[in-house]
Parts: structure tokens; C-alpha cells; sequence
């Protein structure tokens, strides 16, 4: 146990601890006071005849003889006036005691100090810690550097981005409460091995996902962060070594966009099966709950996936009162507030409207009390409330005042490329968005890194990312608000993942539960230009020369662009491009070719189609591809000719009952990949498997769950009127009330 662990407690978890102790050592159960008209007092053990005050000084900043000062001008007088007078005084600090120190403070304290065994400072409580590993445990904040935590975050093979990783679990283990939410959570993970985690932007999501990491490091397993797609995951797979993997917005931050090109769906759905068998790896995924929705409606195989049972929705109802109050305080106390600002929440006129409000949300008071403290814009409580009623309302003032036209040119484009991006991409594109030099650009990046923005490596590349996805959420709102930027970035465009993103935005289903969308119609002429300028640069793009045509496509449908829509054409009239596209580009190009309002478009349509399937039901000629060809058919049912596809589900029916009679004569003798592969096919087939191929339950039976067990939600508020009193919630919060 490294001794500086109890430098990331709070006073209250100082305070947590030492009831945990001494109630161990004491072998009695003590009460626990608020700082406040009892002073003196923070723990207490009464019955006749042997009353016992704890003392608990949490004063590592301060030192040792600031303490001992305070102890003899402050805490001396109260025991003389406490009436009647305590027969025990036990002193607990997180400050290193010497033995001088204990005497000294034994003799002033005489007769209600008994012995200096009754003075514990930071060497006995950490020695109490290292032998008893329960009480760690309960008081989660001293998991921060633990080093057995810290060596799982950072093991061999762990791509460098969980490095970051690990530094974020331990700002969030800072100023976490468990609540019903982490226990539901916790049950699916242990259940299932898996744990898809939805709900609404600020709610706690990818919060939550963390701590369950922190849970699992604790007990050996490897922490991994997959940055881009479930490869990461293959890249760092060690059969048989307990790894738990987590993938942050795994469906996007606020679109689908490309998230799930290339097969990724099936993969992903792929990987979960591996997982939900394999007793040493465990997987967390988050994503917005209506991103999760509009990818059930887009990908055939995410809807039949089933993926309810695995799918947790972290509901902000379920933090009762108590656990409202101890987020509020958590975050206030960690602050770079002044003390002074502090103190105010310690008020229940300053915290009651806070901890009661309709849009409690724990990432709107985290980004403010991150913030400094700015006194022009009202009282602190009032600020807090003005988060939670306008939740971009501090990023709003923190673009409009407190940044220089050059750091908000630099989050524009981060925008446009959808919130993340190459370094070295990002610097040419702002060259090309102003006429500002790269010095410029390099100040920007020191001002906002760790703030709105965050800068990373993975491998030999850097790269550049929204810090929260608030912070992106804003930009759109912004982008919709002020339609010049639009056109700012339509003129001096670098890339064409700029078009394809705003197009994205404008694109985008009615029902996605955007907080803007883009309207992109009144520039046709910027987005035919800003598309032709950057089209053929390959250099500048992630999308393949194929999806830029889907993309091309899609615009041409919808808008007159003749230069685009000619160019998009021309392509797909080259011998082979079609072929030789992604499984995703080429699912995109039939499908847009298909749906298209432009008569031209729909024209290509067969001979895409054609091209298309005849790419997809021949390019794997590995042993699982006649399932994958099957499982194409099946997905594009409505362009496939219908003996066609009866033909492959009938081979690949036959396949799948051949590797069923292998498995019943020798389940280690069957290849893994295919008996995933196969799965992935039958699964196709909805309910009718079960009567096709019912032997195959025995395969399935670690990816089909049982129901889940349901928790239930926290104690309902107390009757007592809380105009007059709060419970919990009051001693928690008057607790500021003392700050230093």
C-alpha cells in the first residue's frame, strides 16, 4: 500500500475510514458526527460508564506542526468544556506522528488520552490497511494507487491509450458514488461476461464503465481500451490471462457515421460470443442510447443479436437523495475552488435546489466545478443550477469569453472531423481553415489540452480528441446556430471526412435524438465545390474510394450537385471498382443506389447489385466462407435473386449440420471460428433455428442469457419534512461547511 493513497481522500472518506478502523480495533459500532455544533466530535462510542470521542485529522497538507498547534489553541478547550467529560480520547490523522510528537501531545491531553496507542497517524493506519484488505476494498477512493490496480492498467501488450486510461479511472474513482446502477451493472457483467451500458448523454455511462474496470483490476484481470474497433481487442487477446476490455462510444458519439463499416457488426456480435464463453475476459461497452437504436434499425444482425439481455440503461432516478448529496460533495471538494467558494454548499439553501433538481446530471456539475471559479457569473449555487438548467451553457460561455479566435477554429475542425483525428491532419486542415501559422495552432493546443480537448499516442501517431462528448454535442449546436461556419469550412475544406461528416449531420434519421442537425440544403454550391476539391485526395481521407462514392451518392440524391453526381458515376462505371470494395462500402452502394430519388442513380442500380453480391458471395474462400456468403444473402434478401439465395442457405444448412454431428462426436475437434461463424448464420434465421437445428441450444447456451436479476432501486426519501431536516444529506454536505 503505497503511503501516499490517503492523500486522495476526502475529509468524509477520512472519515469513512477511520470508522471502518477503529470500529475493527474498538470492537464496537460508532456513530458518526458532522463537524458542526458538536465540535470535538467526529466519532463516538456511548454507554454508561464508557464514553469514547474519535478525533479524525485529515491533515497531510497541513503537517505535523500546524496540527499539533491546532490541536492544543482548538481541540483542547472543546474536550474541557464537554459536558459530561468524555473517559477516552482517541486521535486519528493522516499526518506521519514521530514519537516526540505522540508525547507531546499525550501530556497535553492528559487524562483523556490514555496512551500514545490512542494517537494513530499515518504509519499505523496504513499498516492497519495492509492487513486488512477488506476495508480497502469498501473505501473505494484508496484504490487510486494501489500498485497491483496500476500494473494491470499498464501490463505488457496494453495498446498505449489504456495508459491514458488508467490516470481517468483514478480522477473518477475520485468523486464516484456507488449506487443501484453499478450493482445492476456488476450483476450482468458477472453473469454474462458482458455488459452493453446505454442512456443519456451526462448520465454516467462511461463513468460507470470505468469502475467496473477498477472492480476487476482490483481482482488481477488486464485492462485494455479499444480506440477504434474490435481488432484492438484480437491485437492484445492472450488466451487463458484474465483481460477485461472496454470500449468507450463504441457505436459513435453521436452518429452511427462508420462505426460499424466493414463487417464490424458481425465481428463485434462475433466477439461477444468468444467472450461470453470464456471465463478470464470480460467486456464493457457504452454508447447513447438512441446511437444503440439507430444502429438496431440500420444493421439487420445488431437487431437480431439480441443484445437486451446484455444491455444495461443507467437510469439517474435511481440516486436517492444521500447519493445526490455525496456526488455534489465529491466534486466540490476535489474543485480548485477557493474554500471560501466551497463552503456556501454547505448551506441547504444552496445545495436543496441542487440536489433536487429535475436534470440532475453528474457530468454537468463536473464540468463546471472543473472550471475555475468565475465570481462575475453569480453565486456558486446559482451556477451549479444554471449547469443543470442548460447543460451547454458552460461550454457555451467557455467558447464565446474565455477563447481566442484561433483555440475555437481549432475545436470547429476537431468538429468536423467527427471529434477525433490525426494530429498531423488536424495542423494541414488549419492551415487551410486560416491564415494563421502553425504556432498558432501549437498555443491552441497547449490552451485546450485537458480541458475541451485531449492529445494522445497510439503507436508512432498522435492524435487529437474531444475530452467529452458534451464538448462535441455543443459544436453541433453551435454549427446549427451559425450557419457561416458551415460555409467557412465548405470553402477551405482539407479533407473530404469534413463533407461526409456536416453531410452526416444533415443526413441523419428524423427519430436520432440529435441536439441539432445541419442543414445543408441552402449551400449546395459550397458542398459541390468543397466535395470536387477533396474527393480524390487519398491522403487526406479514412473513407475508401468506394464509401466516398456512397457518400457522393447520398449528397446527389438529395441536392443538385451535377459535378459530384457525375464523378460518383463515372467511378462506379469503372470495370471492378464495385468488386473490389468493402463488405461495407459495397452494402452502402446498393442500398443508396436502390433508395435514391435521382433517376440517374437508381439506374446503376442493377448492375451495382450485380457487381456487389457477385464480391460478396465470392471473396472469402476460407472454410467459414460459405456461411459468411449465406449470411450476406439473408442481410440483402430484397436484392437477391430468391434461387440464388436458397441455394446458398441450402448448402450452408448443410454445413452447419455437418459441423453440428462433428461437435457431437468431438466438441475439441471443431474449429472455434467456425462454430462462431456458423452461429452468426443460424441466428438468421430468428426463432426458426430453434425447430431446425434444436441440438444446436448445447452450442448456444453461453451467448442465449437467462432472464436478469433485477435490483431494487434506492429507499424512498425519509416522511420527515426536508425543509427542516435531510437526513444523510445534511451531514454529508455541512461537512463543507469546515473546510480549511
Amino acid at each position: 500500500m503505497d503511503l501516499l493513497d490517503l492523500q486522495k481522500l476526502s475529509d468524509l472518506d477520512f472519515e469513512g475510514l477511520c470508522k471502518d478502523m477503529l470500529e475493527r480495533l474498538l470492537g464496537v459500532r460508532l456513530e458518526i458526527f458532522s463537524s458542526g455544533p458538536d465540535g470535538g466530535i467526529d466519532l463516538r462510542y456511548y454507554a454508561p460508564n464508557r464514553t469514547i470521542i474519535i478525533q479524525c485529522k485529515h491533515w497531510m497538507k497541513s503537517g505535523r506542526a500546524k496540527l499539533i498547534a491546532h490541536l492544543f489553541d482548538s481541540e483542547l478547550p472543546k474536550l474541557d468544556q464537554m459536558k459530561p467529560r468524555p473517559m477516552r480520547y482517541i486521535l486519528a490523522t493522516s499526518v506521519e506522528m514521530t514519537p516526540a510528537a505522540k508525547e507531546k501531545i499525550l501530556d497535553g491531553f492528559r487524562p483523556y488520552i490514555q496512551s500514545t496507542g490512542d494517537i494513530y497517524g499515518l504509519a499505523e493506519i496504513t499498516s492497519f490497511l495492509q492487513n486488512n484488505p477488506e476495508v480497502v476494498r469498501k473505501n473505494m477512493r484508496l484504490w487510486l494507487n494501489d500498485a497491483t490496480i496500476l500494473e494491470a492498467m499498464i501490463s505488457k501488450n496494453v495498446i498505449q491509450r489504456s495508459l491514458h486510461l488508467a490516470d481517468d479511472i483514478k480522477e473518477t474513482l475520485r468523486t464516484y458514488v456507488p449506487s443501484a446502477n453499478l450493482r445492476k451493472a456488476m450483476n450482468l457483467v458477472e453473469k454474462n461476461h458482458v455488459v452493453l451500458v446505454s442512456g443519456p448523454p451526462g448520465v454516467g455511462k462511461t463513468t460507470l464503465a470505468q469502475v467496473i474496470c477498477a472492480h476487476y483490476a482490483d481482482r488481477g484481470f488486464e485492462v485494455v481500451e479499444v480506440s477504434e474497433n474490435v481488432e484492438d481487442v484480437y491485437r492484445v487477446w492472450h488466451d487463458g490471462e484474465q483481460q477485461i476490455f472496454i470500449y468507450d462510444d463504441f457505436l459513435g458519439q453521436t452518429s452511427l457515421d462508420d462505426k460499424l463499416h466493414k463487417n464490424e457488426d458481425s465481428r463485434l456480435l462475433s466477439l461477444i460470443r468468444r467472450i461470453r464463453k470464456d471465463s478470464t475476459k470480460r467486456f464493457v461497452c457504452t454508447t447513447r442510447e438512441y446511437v444503440l437504436q439507430q444502429a438496431r434499425q440500420r444493421y439487420e444482425r445488431m437487431d437480431r443479436g439480441d443484445l437486451d439481455p446484455l444491455t444495461f440503461t443507467v437510469d439517474i432516478n435511481v440516486l436517492g437523495r444521500e447519493e445526490r448529496a455525496q456526488i455534489l460533495y465529491n466534486h466540490v471538494y476535489w474543485s480548485e475552488w477557493p474554500a471560501s467558494v466551497k463552503r456556501h454548499f454547505s448551506n441547504p439553501d444552496v445545495y436543496r435546489p441542487i440536489i433536487r433538481h429535475g436534470n440532475f446530471n453528474p457530468r454537468a456539475i463536473a464540468d463546471l466545478l472543473s472550471a475555475p471559479f468565475e465570481p462575475d457569473l453569480g453565486e456558486p449555487g446559482t451556477q451549479v443550477v444554471a449547469a443543470l438548467d442548460d447543460p451547454m451553457g458552460l461550454w457555451r460561455h467557455v467558447f464565446d469569453h474565455q477563447l481566442k479566435e484561433s483555440d475555437r477554429d481549432v475545436l470547429r475542425l476537431l468538429f468536423t472531423f467527427g471529434g477525433k483525428v490525426d494530429l498531423s491532419v488536424l495542423g494541414k486542415a488549419y492551415l487551410a481553415f486560416t491564415n494563421r501559422g502553425l504556432s498558432h495552432f501549437k498555443a491552441s493546443l497547449r490552451i485546450l489540452n485537458g480541458t475541451l480537448i485531449r492529445l494522445f499516442d497510439e503507436g508512432a501517431r498522435s492524435y487529437v480528441e474531444f475530452s467529452n462528448p458534451s464538448v462535441n454535442d455543443f459544436m453541433l449546436v453551435k454549427f446549427s446556430e451559425e450557419s457561416d461556419l458551415i460555409v467557412k469550412v465548405l470553402k477551405n475544406p482539407f479533407s473530404f471526412d469534413q463533407v461526409a461528416l456536416l453531410w452526416s449531420y444533415h443526413d441523419a434519421p428524423v427519430d436520432a435524438g440529435l441536439p441539432a442537425r445541419l442543414d445543408l440544403i441552402p449551400f449546395q454550391e459550397e458542398v459541390e465545390e468543397a466535395a470536387m476539391a477533396t474527393v480524390e485526395r487519398d491522403d487526406a481521407a479514412t473513407h475508401s474510394r468506394a464509401g466516398r462514392v456512397a457518400v457522393c451518392l447520398g449528397i446527389a440524391g438529395s441536392m443538385h450537385v451535377p459535378s459530384v453526381e457525375n464523378w460518383a458515376m463515372r467511378r462506379l462505371k469503372q470495370p471492378g471498382f464495385v468488386y473490389r470494395g468493402s463488405t461495407g462500402d459495397i452494402i452502402a452502394l446498393i442500398r443508396v443506389t436502390h433508395g435514391s430519388a435521382n433517376r440517374r442513380i437508381r439506374q446503376l442500380h442493377d448492375s451495382v447489385r450485380l457487381e456487389g453480391l457477385t464480391s460478396l458471395f465470392n471473396r472469402d474462400r476460407g472454410n467459414y466462407g460459405l456461411f459468411i456468403a449465406a449470411s450476406h444473402a439473408m442481410d440483402l434478401a430484397e436484392f437477391v435473386d430468391d434461387g440464388i439465395r436458397e441455394d446458398l442457405c441450402r448448402q450452408a444448412d448443410e454445413m452447419f449440420e455437418a459441423l453440428l454431428e462433428q461437435y457431437s462426436r468431438d466438441p475439441d475437434d471443431v474449429d472455434s471460428d467456425m462454430i462462431d461463424h456458423g452461429l452468426d448464420y443460424i441466428l438468421r434465421y430468428g426463432e426458426l433455428w430453434q425447430h431446425k437445428w434444436p441440438s444446436a441450444a448445447t452450442l448456444l447456451e453461453g451467448w442465449l442469457p437467462e432472464g436478469v436479476e433485477i435490483f431494487e432501486g434506492s429507499d424512498e426519501e425519509s416522511d420527515v419534512d426536508p425543509e427542516y431536516i435531510d437526513g444523510d444529506a445534511y451531514l454529508t454536505m455541512n461537512s463543507l461547511s469546515f473546510l480549511e
